[in-house]
């Protein structure tokens, strides 16, 4: 997987000496200003800066600023980066891009930063762009930020006076904040209501301060599926391989996909559930990226941090610079044919790393929070085959790198022991929280992803021992060789869940070979391993604390307790074959083993005692 991102920066590098061939070189200007003299001042550069150091004007025109490019590219786009700083009496309120006459209000945010284009290669005629910082005096009630790199305030009229009825809103960074609360003046208590609608009066004047948290994205990272603005499609990995970089076209093959947003794959299947860290840069992206999916993280293939840089609301650019050139995530269109055999999600697009030379939407990605405030809409879920209906309920398996609760009703199961020839005991993972790499038999009530939905969570959950299932994720090696990241089934040693519950020798078909067999273990399932033991062909399931189908001592399972019932627990004490033994239902003292004691119970049930 290194690689990969070797050539990507091999790529970079050549790009950047390209440049430095030849090519056009632009110039642009920007120009802010504050909407009055002397209610704050204003800063513009092209590049991030520390806002507390920086020289703050009431008019400030920059210089002239220089941008090279390759040779028979006519547009670049650049970044201005704007900061605002309001004098005693005054809140800042928002930034105005201003073109031709007309101001189109873009942040809310002092310190922000805009996307620029330019065609101007002439130097006494650079691109110009202008901006307006607007500043206005506190009223008797005005919001202020807790911490503007964690989310914005605004007011609809902020010099209000007594008698006004005002909107506060506090608008948390979709990436690294949350909102918990306003607190007025300095009182402890919070007001929840966000939108804040009030009349000013003596009564409540003051300070509103929007409390905003940190979402952890530093340390514990946030959970999101991502998604093309330009294409609609969504992003996954689907593993790692040498051969995945296409150097001449900077697309990837084979390691991370883009699949149409009407994939009914997308929702269960976790390798499109992405894991984000960074650090907050204060302007709505983060900074030191690093994505992760099934276990594999950017930083840790490259050894390169990416950056995120928010363009409009909720959209995104990520991208990585070396030698001065800079590297874009895009989706550049290029379809593999025929359908995946690794992730099963059909015909699949590669993303691309190319420089921006102009705004295309299909360079911006639009991040979809996966977490309790956005789970209504926003969640992974398990997907269970109709034919593994039991007592009402579906059954499916996973393995996934990440932790999460079972919602909807799920519940989670490992296999702890093998009760008698032909079962197995299934034991309820407690609260429903399963560890990462754990695998499971998730129940379901429902076969659609939605019906059974999965929170990802953060926190750190001890591994669960002694469980006889085993998980498969399917990440390519750059060895080249299948069995360095392929489970190969094998039915003499492994059983797959199927038909009603059952784990049997029929593992899931290939949709790239006329539906026969798949020669691997399918990602992100589970299997059940029965190697040294003498297993039959199907492998029925107990779960603890199953009662629908129990009718204590009988364990043909006729519906009738009789003699009938005896003999069978004679002859497995015996060690002779039984055509049919229902061990929950043979275990009536509950010991969990089969002995003379339950044929006796039995007796004394069937003589009325």
């Amino acid at each position: 997987m290194k690689k990969i991102f070797a050539l990507f920066f091999l790529m970079l590098t050549i790009c950047t000496a390209a440049q430095a061939a030849g090519g056009s070189t632009f110039y642009y200007k920007f120009v802010a200003q504050p909407n009055e003299t002397g209610a704050g001042k204003v800063y513009a550069s092209n590049k991030e800066l520390d806002p507390e150091t920086v020289p703050y004007k009431d008019y400030y025109g920059t210089s002239v600023f220089s941008e090279g490019s390759l040779p028979n590219v006519k547009t670049v786009t650049v970044t201005a980066y704007l900061y605002a700083q309001p004098e005693s009496g005054y809140m800042f309120t928002h930034w105005a891009r201003v073109e031709n006459g007309k101001e189109t209000i873009f942040s809310n945010a002092r310190h922000t930063s805009d996307l620029v284009t330019t065609t101007q290669t002439d130097k006494t005629k650079p691109q110009i762009v202008n901006y307006k910082a607007y500043f206005a005096k506190y009223g008797l009630a005005y919001p202020v930020s807790s911490d503007e790199t964690l989310g914005t305030v605004s007011i609809d009229i902020p010099t209000n006076q007594l008698g006004d009825v005002i909107t506060m809103t506090a608008t948390p960074d979709p990436l690294s904040g949350h909102f918990k609360g306003w607190r007025r003046n300095s009182q402890a208590t919070l007001i929840t209501d966000n939108p804040l609608t009030f009349e000013v009066s003596n009564a409540n004047r003051g300070v509103y301060t929007a409390v905003f948290e940190h979402s952890g994205v530093e340390d514990k990272g946030i959970f999101v599926l991502m998604q093309d603005v330009g294409t609609k499609r969504f992003f996954g990995v689907c593993g790692k391989s040498e051969e995945t970089f296409n150097e001449d076209q900077r697309y990837f093959l084979n390691s991370m996909m883009l699949v149409d947003e009407n994939n009914s794959e997308i929702r269960n299947t976790p390798a499109f559930l992405l894991k984000i860290t960074g650090t907050p840069n204060g302007m709505g992206g983060l900074n030191d990226v690093a994505i992760s999916s099934q276990g594999i993280s950017t930083y840790d293939i490259s050894d390169q941090h990416f950056q995120m840089e928010n363009f409009e609301k909720d959209e995104y650019f990520i991208f990585a610079s070396h030698n001065g050139f800079t590297g874009y995530l895009k989706d550049n269109g290029y379809a593999d044919t025929g359908r995946s055999q690794m992730e099963r999600v059909g015909t699949y697009h590669s993303p691309g790393i190319w420089n921006r030379w102009n705004y295309n939407r299909d360079y911006a990605w639009r991040f979809h929070i996966v977490d309790e405030e956005h789970f209504d809409t926003n969640y992974i879920g398990a997907k269970a085959d109709a034919s593994t209906l039991k007592n009402g309920r579906y059954y499916t398996t996973m393995y996934t790198p990440f932790a999460y609760e079972c919602r909807d009703g799920m519940k989670a199961y490992i296999a702890d022991k093998f009760m008698s020839d032909g079962e197995v005991h299934l034991k309820e993972v407690k609260n429903g929280k399963v560890p990462p790499y754990t695998a499971v038999v998730l129940e379901c009530k429902g076969t659609t992803p939605r019906e059974n939905r999965m929170l990802p969570i953060t926190e750190t959950l001890e591994p669960i021992e002694t469980n006889l299932l085993k998980g498969e994720i399917w990440l390519n090696d750059e060895s080249g060789d299948p069995a360095n990241y392929r489970t190969a089934f094998n039915p003499a040693t492994m059983r797959i869940l199927s038909k009603n519950a059952t784990f049997g020798k029929v593992n899931l078909t290939d949709p790239t070979n006329n539906n026969a067999p798949l020669t691997y273990i399918a990602n992100n399932t589970c299997y059940l391993d029965v190697s040294g033991i003498d297993a039959p062909d199907d492998i029925t399931t107990n779960k603890e604390g199953e009662v629908v189908d129990r009718l204590w001592g009988d364990v043909d399972g006729n519906g009738i307790v009789n003699v009938t019932d005896v003999m069978l627990i004679i002859d497995n004490i015996l060690g002779k074959p039984t055509p049919v033994f229902i061990f929950i239902n043979a275990d009536t003292d509950e010991s969990n083993s089969i002995n003379v004691t339950d044929a006796m119970l039995i007796v004394d049930y069937i003589l009325g005692r």
